[in-house]
């Protein structure tokens, strides 16, 4: 009998709604363990957050570390960074006091006023309060604090490049802006090297990190961070999980209605399968049908995943483009990916037509950037002998197409 898996995509997912990463899981704590510091590589909706929030709750089960959960995705500054780690070991009765007693140590008064602190909202206002000034020096001091505790620690900074593409690109001057990140990025590198033996940490994000140190030539600050690769489900995998949302439905698809769905989406994202699962029961719910067939299945695909009521969930896929690229680079983005979405495939020859027709001041390097962009963060992939790039989702593909295709004269066509 397979088993019961609840629809539930979106939000990060731990417990018995974790599916078939286990080994991933293993792999991970034994990295930790063996005192690695972890760059978690992997595109977007692949479970990345699912997967850190289930290996701590394992590894706080089996008591012998403090594992910390830092989403740094709203935070703006260095000092925005050091107030939500604070905060997120509040949790931890002894690191809570390991992080008083350092705020104690470099704020005059600190002690007292905590006292009196009766939510988080107010405990944050005391954390910031003491970071104000030399953020450095007093972040040595909280970290130092935390390495002194009684056990190992893993701490996540989730999302911290989003943190990082908003330092880099805020409201002041450029050279500003580059500058106050280097210094943050210098202190992190120190900072992640200064106590093997007790901190370990795991850097991850849903757009990529290295693009970003890339594109600011900052690339040098994270370089000895171990990469650890998560890839899309197997087809097996898929499969599986497909069986175990029918047994929570209580309708078993037939084989060949997984074949067909299956069969559409070819590469395996996560959030795809389970959102194209539900678009699907969806359907069979307001036609009265208690199974989908394979025709269900195709009308679907058409009808939901590449209509607009997909569009709220894809759509990222556009965003994103504006917080990883130079925005003089981002319509040429869009243009190599219609391309490659409409053709099916995208020649250099092409490509590099493409670029010409933007007025940029160093187009192959833009071009090269861009590509490097693509390729990262799980857009596009080079193929055959001729180098050629396509899409590595028929998904994105197809939803690309479907939202910039119409009228679109492919590169070299004549006119």
């Amino acid at each position: 009998m397979d088993r019961k898996l609840p629809n539930k995509f979106g939000p990060w997912v731990i417990g018995a709604e974790f599916f078939n990463r286990d080994a991933e899981v293993e792999r991970l704590t034994q990295l930790l363990d063996e005192k690695n510091n972890i760059l978690l590589v992997a595109p977007r909706r692949i479970g990345k957050t699912s997967l850190v929030r289930e290996t701590f709750r394992r590894m706080d089960e089996r008591d012998k570390d403090y594992p910390v959960f830092v989403d740094v995705q709203d935070c703006r500054s260095p000092e925005d960074v050091i107030v939500a780690l604070s905060l997120a070991v509040q949790p931890h009765k002894r690191l809570a006091l390991k992080v008083k007693e350092a705020f104690a140590a470099i704020w005059t008064g600190f002690r007292d006023t905590v006292e009196s602190v009766g939510s988080v909202e107010i405990l944050e206002l005391r954390f910031r309060e003491g970071i104000a000034g030399d953020w450095k020096a007093k972040a040595r001091k909280i970290v130092q604090s935390l390495a002194e505790a009684d056990r190992p620690i893993a701490i996540c900074l989730d999302e911290l490049p989003v943190m990082l593409n908003r330092l880099v690109t805020g409201t002041g001057e450029a050279s500003k802006n580059r500058a106050e990140a280097e210094i943050f990025l210098s202190w992190l590198r120190a900072t992640l090297t200064a106590h093997p033996e007790k901190i370990r940490w795991i850097i991850c994000g849903s757009i990529g990190l290295e693009p970003i140190l890339a594109r600011h030539n900052l690339s040098f600050t994270v370089g000895h961070l171990r990469p650890f690769h998560l890839p899309p489900w197997t087809r097996e995998t898929a499969d599986a999980c497909l069986r175990g949302l029918a047994a929570s439905e209580g309708q078993p698809w037939p084989e060949e209605s997984r074949r067909a769905l299956l069969d559409k989406l070819v590469h395996f994202v996560p959030h795809h399968l389970q959102m194209y699962f539900g678009h699907v029961m969806d359907e069979c719910r307001m036609r009265r049908t208690e199974t989908p067939s394979a025709l269900d299945v195709e009308r679907v695909w058409t009808t939901h995943m590449l209509s607009t009521r997909g569009h709220a969930e894809l759509a990222d896929y556009e965003e994103r483009l504006l917080r990883v690229l130079e925005e003089s680079t981002v319509d040429l983005a869009l243009a190599l990916l219609t391309e490659a979405a409409v053709v099916g495939r995208l020649t250099w020859n092409a490509a590099q037509l493409c670029v010409a027709s933007h007025q940029l001041e160093e187009p192959v390097k833009a071009l090269r950037d861009v590509l490097r962009v693509l390729d990262h963060d799980g857009y596009l992939e080079k193929t055959g002998d001729a180098g050629d790039w396509v899409f590595v989702s028929p998904l994105i593909r197809d939803w690309w197409r479907s939202r910039f295709g119409t009228g679109y004269i492919p590169a070299g066509s004549e006119a």
